[in-house]
This record gives structure tokens, C-alpha cells and sequence, in this order.
């Protein structure tokens, strides 16, 4: 069996970016497909999948780590987030073509761990109450026991606005919620100094967080020893980092107890089955990034349910809107987990009709046209 064609889509519904999406075809009839990260430069991401298709046209599907290492190593300098969302999810791909060529679900090419998988859902409020009344219709409908909330002033002076919107969100969504259910926060990489970060943490402490998602940006990662030290709060962080190297350097460190590494992002499966297998000695769990479509939240299903020390996967209901009709099928949430289809490979494909009908946009993470959009001193305020 050979590759004969890549075809890339960069599509857009009803949310506020785009989707992207690659298809790998074969000589044998058998085609996979995979998703990319909407990494910003969506234009630039599906040009990139046309040129490494020269890197990969001719060669076996079934070989992906040969031809994942031809991605990144062809282009001479170390990739950034273009060249590894597209090597990521060409892999993706061919995982669902092998899934197919055995007539099995991906995850029962690997063995399953698990039954089903737990998922924790968004939300997101100006306040405890109106984060309760976006939860509210989520847990009667889906049996959601876990969320991650979070606090719009982080990143912005003066920052004691910030550590005292965190403490009403969480006193008031523990107070609501009880005791047993799972509240998170993702803190956006807005903060910059680790100690204001810290200070953020200390005060969600007696509320019994599920954890902190990047509350500082990856670049520096010694900054993440200072942030979690005498830590009572789970620290989390992964979705901006993308290479087993960084992994194995944040590892070290020791400084964070939860992984979110993207599928999209961080090598696809092939690169994923790494990155747990580094963690699993340290015993670190991983959570994965799971904002994008119903294609990512399927994979993300599939290999949460092979691999051990994976823990809640993020997840938004997607079983109506546009989104739903990008697919031939969706996954559904019941009593807050996710069960697998049973399908070979994925279990799903594109609805490759509709997807012509869309075009695409032009988007920007942060809307500068909105006041909002900067600090008080004037500058860009980067999420």
C-alpha cells in the first residue's frame, strides 16, 4: 500500500476560528483523515501540508514513525507550531488507515485501559453565578461532575483585582457545586511573573481546585519550579508545548503534576504514546488539550481510552450546530464520560459535500479592536 495524495481543508462554522483538517488517500482505496491545530496561520498550515507531501507521496502508510521523522527532519531547522501540526495530524491519519487496514477501532490496536473516559466541560462566566448559569444545563444533559472556570482580569493590573475574582469564582461554584465536583481554572499564560501567578494559586487553595492551567507562559520553564513550590493546587500545562524534548526537560523539573499536551500538536498519536510513556515514571498524568472539533475529541477519545496514566479529557458537548454536520457521526457524552465507536479506525470521516460549501477565515486569538484587547500601560494583551 502507497500514499497517493494529501488534501488539506481549512473550513469554517460557527465558532470563532477555523477548522483544519488533512486527508491521506491511498493506492488501495483505504484514506485516513486527521485534523491540525488552528495554530493562527491556517493559510500557511495548508501550504505546509502541500509541500512535505512530497516528503511523503510513494511511501507506506503503515510506516508513520518513519514518516513522521521524514516531516521534521527534512525541513532542516527545528519546526515550529506549523510544521508539527502538520506532521501531527498526517499522523493521525495514517493511524486511522491502519485502524481501517485491521478492521479495528484505534484504541484496539493498542488494548484498552478503560472502559469509557471521563471528560470535564467549559465554564466560563463573568462571575461565579454566571459560570454556575452556563453549568447548570451542561450537568442535567450530559452528567458533567467536572469543569474549569475562569477569571477574565488575570494578566491585567492591578492584580489584586484578579486574586480577589478568583477567590469569589471558586468560593461561589464550591458553595454551589459541593465538595465532590471537579473545578478547574485555566489561567491562559496570561500572568508573566511567577510569583503573581502564585499568588493567584494561594488563593484558590481552600477551595480544593482540580488545578491551575498555565497560569504562566512556557517559555521559561525554571519559572514553573518557582510557581509550584509549596503548592497545594495541582499544577497543569502542556498545550503550548509540542516536542518530546520539551516534555522530557519539563519532567525533569518536576514542577508540574498534570500534562496537557494536544494530539493536534505534540506529534499526533505516534507523538502522544511518547510523551505518556516519559510521564508514567514520574508518575504524572495527562490531560489533553481537546478545544477543536468533533474529529479531535474523537481521537482524543480513542487514545485516552489505550493509554494508562491519561486522567479527565476536556471536552464541549458537539451533538448539535455546525460542527455536528462537518462529520459523519459524533461522539456523545452520557453520566460525564465518552464511550468509543466501535468502527474501524476513527469511526468517523469528513462530510466531504458539506466541507465544500464552507470557506474559510481570517482570525486573530484576540480581538484588537476592543479596548479589552490591551493592558493599562497600552500594550497587546496576549492569551
Amino acid at each position: 500500500m502507497k500514499i497517493t495524495k494529501l488534501t488539506a481543508y481549512s473550513v469554517h462554522t460557527n465558532q470563532f476560528r477555523n477548522f483544519n483538517f488533512v486527508r491521506v488517500d491511498t493506492d488501495e482505496g483505504i484514506h485516513g483523515v486527521g485534523e491540525l491545530f488552528c495554530v493562527g496561520a491556517d493559510k500557511c498550515v495548508v501550504d505546509m501540508v502541500d509541500y512535505v507531501s512530497e516528503w511523503v507521496l510513494g511511501q507506506d502508510p503503515l510506516n508513520r514513525e518513519r514518516i513522521q521523522k521524514r516531516i521534521l527532519n527534512y525541513s532542516r531547522f527545528p519546526g515550529g507550531a506549523i510544521l508539527h501540526t502538520v506532521a501531527s495530524a498526517i499522523d493521525l491519519a495514517l493511524w486511522d488507515i491502519a485502524g481501517k487496514t485491521a478492521g479495528l477501532p484505534v484504541y484496539k490496536l493498542l488494548g484498552a485501559v478503560r472502559d469509557k473516559v471521563p471528560v470535564y466541560c467549559h465554564a466560563y462566566g463573568k462571575n461565579s453565578r454566571e459560570s454556575l448559569e452556563v453549568l447548570y444545563p451542561k450537568i442535567e444533559k450530559y452528567g458533567y461532575f467536572a469543569c474549569k472556570t475562569a477569571v477574565f482580569s488575570l494578566g491585567y493590573y492591578p492584580n489584586s483585582r484578579a486574586e480577589q475574582e478568583i477567590d469569589e469564582m471558586f468560593s461561589g461554584m464550591r458553595s454551589a457545586l459541593g465538595d465532590q465536583f471537579e473545578i478547574g481554572i485555566d489561567m491562559a499564560s496570561k500572568i508573566y511573573e511567577p510569583i503573581q501567578a502564585k499568588r493567584c494559586i494561594q488563593a484558590i487553595e481552600p477551595y480544593r481546585p482540580f488545578f491551575a492551567e498555565e497560569p504562566i507562559r512556557p517559555e521559561n520553564m525554571e519559572n514553573w519550579t518557582e510557581v509550584a513550590e509549596g503548592r497545594k493546587v495541582p499544577v497543569a500545562t502542556g498545550e503550548q508545548i509540542f516536542t518530546t524534548w520539551d516534555y522530557e526537560r519539563l519532567l525533569r523539573l518536576h514542577a508540574v503534576d498534570i500534562l496537557q499536551p494536544d494530539i493536534l500538536l505534540a506529534g499526533g498519536f505516534t507523538g502522544m504514546l511518547k510523551i505518556a510513556a516519559m510521564a508514567e515514571p514520574s508518575f504524572r498524568n495527562l490531560s489533553p488539550h481537546n478545544p477543536l472539533s468533533s474529529l479531535a475529541n474523537c481521537i482524543n477519545v480513542h487514545f485516552c481510552m489505550s493509554v494508562y496514566n491519561t486522567t479527565f479529557l476536556e471536552n464541549e458537548p458537539r451533538e448539535e450546530g455546525m460542527d455536528k454536520d462537518l462529520f459523519t457521526s459524533v461522539l456523545k457524552v452520557e453520566d460525564g464520560f465518552i464511550v468509543p465507536n466501535e468502527e474501524p479506525g476513527w469511526g468517523m470521516d469528513l462530510d466531504y459535500e458539506y466541507l465544500e460549501k464552507l470557506d474559510s477565515i481570517v482570525w486573530s486569538r484576540v480581538d484588537l479592536n476592543k479596548p479589552s484587547a490591551y493592558t493599562m500601560s497600552g500594550a497587546p494583551h496576549i492569551m
